[in-house]
């Protein structure tokens, strides 16, 4: 069987994500200083204001699936989440296999637009997908997801060959 491939995040992941937590972290800063320099005079501002923040912040960390660190073995996929347990997709498990493209998500692919979502169905109710821009292996994470559920044959080995 084809050795183990462990995700690699891209550069510009790196940067959205680091450039996400500053302006999450700069606007909770402009906010708490709002507060603290109208000396809390406003009826329900800190309230609000710090609502707010824990809102995005919430936002922010839920929505943010991307944080997904993928291994492919013989055993099975292993994904790796933040701040929760990793856990193991056996190949058994593994129902369907698709890949989609957002409509109207932009026009720049380093960015995140136009990108390809591979999500895998397993268990018959749960899903795991993750987005192209996210890793710099994404042809070889997904080649090698092809190879261990399907086997040589699909196609993609030809492509890969070329790019």
């Amino acid at each position: 069987m084809p050795a183990p491939v462990s995700s690699s995040f891209s550069v510009n992941y790196y940067i959205r994500a680091f450039l996400g937590v500053a302006v999450l972290l700069a606007a909770t800063g402009y906010m708490l200083y709002d507060c603290i320099s109208g000396g809390f005079k406003q009826e329900g501002g800190f309230a609000s204001n710090s609502l707010l923040c824990a809102g995005v912040g919430l936002f922010y960390f839920m929505f943010s699936k991307s944080w997904l660190r993928i291994t492919v073995a013989d055993e099975g996929i292993t994904v790796f989440r933040v701040f929760k347990k990793p856990f193991i997709i056996q190949w058994a498990d593994i129902n369907t296999i698709n890949t989609y493209r957002a409509r109207n998500s932009g026009a720049n692919p380093t960015w995140g637009g136009f990108t390809t979502n591979f999500v895998i169905k397993f268990n018959h109710n749960q899903t795991i997908s993750f987005n192209e821009a996210w890793y710099d292996n994404y042809d070889k994470l997904t080649m090698a997801i092809y190879l261990h559920k399907f086997g040589p044959g699909h196609g993609r080995e030809r492509y890969l060959a070329r790019h």
